[in-house]
This record gives structure tokens, sequence and C-alpha cells, in this order.
């Protein structure tokens, strides 16, 4: 009995010890979470960029959430995002997180807050197997210094860390930067009708880190001292020697450049291009990186084209849809080293140029199975290709340092004549205001080449993520970038060959039943065997 009660205590002792140890891991766990992220990319993980962001904060930043706590919906948006912030925390101490229930605020703290930036949003729930209506508040605010930007409804955790970091530097950004982008050549004009879209991806993607600007060069000004970044996309009228001569100056001056550049022409309303002169050959050559006044094709990764066919739309593969896969992109630099996959249509190839000084880095290349063609071209997806060498080929690259200008033994280019539109009257030349010394040496600073713009005008997620990472890192450095490839999710299909096809074909409508067949005669033979033995054994 003795024996009984004292193993009886034990038992109990035991059993509230483990008890009092899970109490304490409970406890433990409310003030403190511990997660293991397992993605490859460690997309559920702060990224590096936004801890060097918290690392140059100088002040209290103060980032308020103004989250309802019902109906559960909305509770676990909320729980999802206190574990977001409560990972910002853990890498600053100059972060001051509070979360507030505005269903305890009164009615004039309620229009306050409608005037801040943060409305009351309606949502739908279902209770008790009835579809209800419920108004809730799911708004963020972030101050810095007397400074205030409000994310007005966040309805997930999924770009939340790209919206908060870029919001902290927006607050905390003493000046904006200026990303210009060249007009006057037929290029892509992010203040045309055409372009809203896409201007209103880049107002999104800028939150208040540079400002957007038109960059008009024929008059013979320079480009003007407040842009950072010039963009030129989709040249399609040749540019006169002074405007180039003005790009050179630019980047000279420490002047970071994007040069998208086209190299064919379709005719309107058809698939048949020609070869286009942009006037940019000479002066990217001199840089390092040689146009390949060509189109290329890729056999084996390529995208898929809508087409017309008598009244029906088909979709079909397209091979002069260069589609650049992950092993095809540069790990090293950041525009491009967490990127999965970009369709590049209708591109040339460039070739690097060794310069002296100059670090040239090829972003992205096609296959192995990339070719190239030139002359005429007819780019109907029922028009032959012909057999040419396979080889990858480079479609992007950065070139980094600083460069030399064009112009250093050259005569300033004089301003192209100005057309007067009045009837008769002919052309005025236009005079320079001043003369000015031509700066020879360049300062550091980077210069990106794309052989296509027409990834721009296909509004692709993946040729905007490329396109915004190019121009991020040529104004801002790496510090979005990390941020926004934690969003950017494109697992194609890796591409099989006809061998592993006819495999896997046959392998399921022949080898499964087989298999299915061999294990039922195993098995039978098994059964037969043990029932022999049972027959012998017992008979003995």
């Amino acid at each position: 009995m003795v024996n009984k009660l004292k193993y009886g205590g034990n038992t109990l002792a035991f059993v509230a010890i483990i008890f009092g140890i899970l109490a304490l891991i409970n406890f433990l766990s409310t003030r403190r979470f511990i997660r293991a992220d397992l993605t490859e990319d460690k997309r559920y993980t702060i990224s590096k960029s936004t801890k060097n962001v918290l690392d140059t904060l100088d002040d209290i930043v103060t980032i308020t959430a103004y989250f309802s706590t019902n109906p559960a919906e909305v509770a676990q948006i909320r729980r999802d995002i206190r574990d977001v912030l409560d990972e910002y925390n853990a890498f600053s101490k100059k972060l001051q997180i509070d979360f507030v229930n505005p269903a305890d605020f009164d009615d004039g703290q309620k229009q306050e807050l409608r005037f801040k930036g943060i409305p009351e949003v309606q949502i739908n729930v279902v209770k008790k197997d009835k579809a209800e209506i419920a108004n809730v508040y799911m708004g963020i605010s972030i101050g810095y210094s007397g400074k205030e930007e409000i994310l007005p409804v966040v309805r997930s955790t999924a770009n939340l860390e790209y919206e908060l970091t870029s919001t902290i530097l927006k607050v905390t950004t003493k000046e904006a930067k200026t990303v210009g982008f060249l007009t006057g050549h037929g290029e892509f004009d992010i203040n045309n009708q055409n372009y809203q879209q896409f201007r209103q991806l880049l107002d999104k993607n800028a939150q208040g880190q540079y400002n957007l600007t038109s960059v008009n060069l024929q008059d013979g000004k320079g480009v003007d001292d407040t842009v950072s970044t010039l963009v030129i996309a989709g040249v399609t009228q040749p540019l006169t020697e002074r405007e180039k001569y003005e790009i050179d100056q630019f980047i000279m001056r420490g002047g970071r450049t994007v040069f998208l550049v086209d190299p064919i022409q379709l005719q309107p309303g058809t698939l048949q291009g020609s070869p286009l002169s942009t006037g940019l050959n000479d002066l990217l050559e001199h840089y390092g990186v040689k146009l390949g006044n060509n189109l290329l094709l890729d056999r084996r990764f390529h995208d898929t084209a809508r087409f017309q066919q008598g009244f029906m739309t088909v979709i079909q593969p397209y091979p002069y849809f260069v589609k650049i896969m992950k092993p095809n992109f540069s790990a090293e630099n950041t525009i491009t080293n967490q990127l999965e996959a970009v369709t590049l249509p209708w591109t040339s190839s460039l070739e690097i140029v060794a310069k002296e000084g100059i670090t040239a880095t090829p972003l992205a290349k096609t296959s192995e199975f990339g070719q190239s063609i030139q002359g005429y071209y007819n780019l109907m997806p029922s028009s032959p290709i012909p057999d040419a060498d396979l080889q990858p080929y480079t479609v992007a690259a950065a070139l980094e340092g600083k460069f030399k200008s064009f112009y250093a033994d050259k005569e300033i280019p004089p301003v192209a004549a100005a057309v007067d539109t009045a009837e008769g009257e002919p052309p005025a030349p236009v005079q320079d205001a001043e003369a000015r010394p031509t700066k020879t040496e360049g300062e550091q600073t980077q210069i990106v080449v794309v052989g296509t713009a027409q990834f721009l005008t296909q509004l692709r997620p993946d040729g905007v993520n490329f396109f915004l990472n190019t121009v991020d890192w040529l104004t801002l450095g790496d510090a979005l970038i990390g941020i926004r490839s934690h969003a950017i999710t494109d697992r194609p299909l890796r591409e099989v060959s006809e061998i592993e096809k006819n495999f896997i074909r046959y392998l399921c409508t022949i080898g499964l039943p087989l298999l299915v067949v061999v294990f039922g005669l195993v098995r039978y033979s098994l059964k037969r065997r043990a029932k022999r033995l049972v027959e012998t054994y017992s008979s003995v």
C-alpha cells in the first residue's frame, strides 16, 4: 500500500512538473515569438534591406496600428501584422509600436481618424450561416519628427514589409530624388495617356522616395541638376548629336542612366519589322556595351503570345518573346539576383566591350538555345525560322565606374535647328546661351542597358518588377529591391525533353498498372507459400 502511494505521488509530481513547464513555455511565448522560416529565399523573415533601414534610424519612428479586434477575420489579420511588427521591433530600439482598437473611440476621435486618412471600411463576414456586413478599421500610421504617412487599409501581410519599410524611408528621407524620362523621340512617355497605368505603378513604387518628371533636350539645354536617374526607353527617332552630348555630360556629372533600346520597328497593324536606328550605338559602345543590331529568339525558353486567326484569338508559344530563367540571371547584382523569370519581347543581343576602370556585369542571358537573326523581320508565328548557330546571348548589362566622355576630343555639337510652324517661314537656328567646358572625366556612376523596351508596354508583372528593380538600384541603391523580391513569385515548371515526357507518360499508363499486378502476384505467391508451410507442419 505504501509503495502504491509512493509511486502515485511520484506520478502526480511528474505530471505537475510537465504541466508547469508547458505553462511556463506558454507564458514566455506570449512575450516572445520564435519562428523558423524554411522557405528557400526566407520570404517570411524581414529582409536584410529592412534591417539596414532600421539600423540607420536616428530618432524614434512611431508605428500605430488602428485595428478592430472583431470579427475573427480581422482579428487574425491583426495577429499576423503584430507578428511582423514584433520582428521589426526586435531589430531596432528606435521603433515605438502601438495597437489601438478604434471601437473604443468616441465620434469625435473617429472623425479625426477619418481626417487623418484611416477610414472605416466594410467587410463581408459569415455568422451563423448568414452573410453580414461589418464596419472595421484596418489602418497603420507611421510618424517621424512631425511627419506622418498612412497605410489606410491593410488587408494582409503579403506586401506589408515593402509598404512599411518604404514608408519609413519616406518619412525619414529629408529630400526626395528625381527620376527623369527622356521625351521627344517617340519614347515611352510617363505623361502619355496610353501609359497611365504604368505611371500609377511607378508612383506607387516611388513611395515618396523619388519624383517623376519628363526631360526634353531638344532646346540644347542640359539635363536638370535635380535629376538623379535618366530613363531612355523606346526611342523611335534618332537622337541628335547635341542631345547625345547632353546625355554624355549628365553621365559625366555622376548621373545614373538606363537605356532600353528597341532593335526593330514594326509596321502599323502588322508583325513585319525593320531595323531601327536610334543613334545611340556609338555612344553605348564607347561606354562598354555594343548593341547587336539583330533580333533574338530562344528555341527553348520563350513565352506565349495572343494572335488573331480569323474570328478566333489563339494563344501559342512564340520564340521571339524570349524568357530569361533564374539560372541565366546575374547572381551578383541585386537587380536580378532574386528574379525567377522575365519575358523580353523582340530583344537584341548586347556585347560587353572591355573598358579601363569600368566593371561590366551581364544581368541576363538567353538559354544556350538562343538564336540571332538580321535583316527584314517577318515575325508571324507561322513564318519559318532560318537555321543558325545556337548559343547564349546577353540581353541586359550593368556598367559601373568612372566613364570617359564620348566628346572628350570633339567640338560641342550645335543645337539642331528649330522648325517654325508658321507656313512659309524657314527654320531658324537656335543659338547656345553661353559657351561651357566639356567635362571629360566622369564621376562614379552606373549605367544599365537592355536590348528592348517592349516589356514596359506589355505590363507583365515580371517585366515591371525588373524595371522597378533597375530604377531603385540606380536611384536608391539596394534599399528596397530585396524587400520587393520577397513578394515576387514565379515558379515555372521545368522544361523537359521529349524522352522524359514519354517516360512519364508510359510510366503512368503502363508502369503503375503493371506495378499493381506485380504487387498482387507477389502477395498471392507469399500467401500461397505460407499456406503450404502451414499444411506441411500441421501434418507432421
